[in-house]
């Protein structure tokens, strides 16, 4: 979703289905310099990973090791945001270079410790729900927001959504 303040921030939240940082919630935002398409866009975490393109200083996502040069009109920030959610799978992580990567202890770990690698994707994952990291406003133009629902709320909301698929499914 775009900032609250500026077309050239996008704000995101990938939930993560599996692999190591399976069930986390990672919140994201995107730059779109004013340069772009000629420039590339950049991506940073909002929430703490432990990964070897993610720079842990200040959480900014190694667009390079895909696009090490740029091509307008031919790269597009779809093709940056489906690398970016790729890059927590198996896949990308083995094709990983030490050129590549912002996080070198992160990179080191998944090649020669992958115990260890994997403890810590896990209590990133566990750490991305706890509420004070999970329903605060990540930054202040950020349009995402979580809030914590009732038991009863829930139940309400999924008979509503419920009852409005099998109608759909119907016509």
């Amino acid at each position: 979703m775009p900032s609250l303040t500026s077309i050239n921030v996008w704000h995101g939240v990938m939930f993560v289905k599996r692999g190591y940082w399976k069930d986390g919630v990672i919140r994201f935002r995107v730059d779109i310099p004013r340069e772009y398409p000629n420039q590339h866009p950049v991506i940073s975490l909002t929430t703490p990973v432990f990964h070897p393109l993610v720079r842990r200083e200040d959480g900014r996502f190694a667009l390079e090791q895909q696009f090490p040069k740029w091509t307008p009109y031919s790269d597009y920030i779809f093709h940056a945001l489906y690398y970016f959610k790729n890059a927590f799978k198996n896949r990308v992580l083995q094709q990983l270079g030490p050129r590549d990567c912002y996080n070198i202890d992160a990179y080191m770990k998944f090649k020669g410790d992958l115990p260890r690698f994997r403890e810590f994707a896990r209590i990133d994952a566990m750490n991305s729900h706890k509420p004070e990291n999970l329903y605060q406003m990540p930054q202040k133009d950020c349009p995402i927001v979580f809030s914590p629902m009732s038991d009863e709320a829930y139940q309400r909301a999924k008979t509503g959504i419920n009852s409005f698929a099998a109608v759909s499914s119907k016509e």
